[in-house]
């Protein structure tokens, strides 16, 4: 009887052994491949063009609405030998350009939010982990002289270093505001 229980204990703690080295073998390959897709991408064949892939451009209303249309994804570029700033669409098409002169302040946010949708699917621990999102907003005067703004969704894995970017690009220092 005491061979038995000795069989079954080695039995379990081998599959408990074997399971632990698959989730590290899982948690190493997703780290990987987290860290190999770049989140910068650094010039146009050498233009000085710093390029912030998976951004969103969120076309705002006169009244202050953050999504009043759909969004537009694409990159957030700082062009330095033009001096603007330029949201190109997946199409490379430019939704809008700004030239840092015309630039008048920059404001970062960033947004917490609970997990409701993961916490009903999976698990409610997850209403204990917070999603954030990352905004830059603009504000700029355009040709005519009118004060207009335009509010841009970062993505996570870069959004620090475009704010760093957009400081030493324009010159302007940028005011952070962070929900807790």
């Amino acid at each position: 009887m005491k061979t038995l229980n000795t069989e079954q204990g080695f039995a379990q703690s081998f599959s408990a052994q074997k399971w632990c080295w698959k989730a590290v073998v899982i948690a190493v390959v997703g780290a990987q491949l987290a860290l190999s897709s770049p989140a910068v991408a650094e010039g146009d064949n050498g233009s000085g063009v710093l390029r912030f892939n998976r951004a969103e451009y969120m076309k705002a209303t006169a009244t202050g609405q953050k999504k009043a249309k759909p969004t537009i994804k694409g990159d957030l570029c700082f062009n330095a030998s033009e001096k603007k700033i330029e949201f190109r669409s997946g199409k490379g098409d430019p939704a809008f350009t700004i030239k840092y002169e015309a630039i008048k302040s920059l404001l970062y946010e960033q947004a917490n939010k609970p997990r409701y949708t993961e916490a009903v699917l999976i698990s409610p621990l997850f209403l204990l982990a917070h999603s954030k999102k990352h905004f830059l907003t603009i504000q700029y005067t355009d040709p005519a002289g009118a004060g207009q703004f335009v509010i841009v969704h970062l993505d996570k894995k870069n959004a620090q270093e475009a704010i760093a970017a957009a400081e030493s690009q324009t010159g302007k220092a940028v005011e952070r505001v962070e929900e807790k």
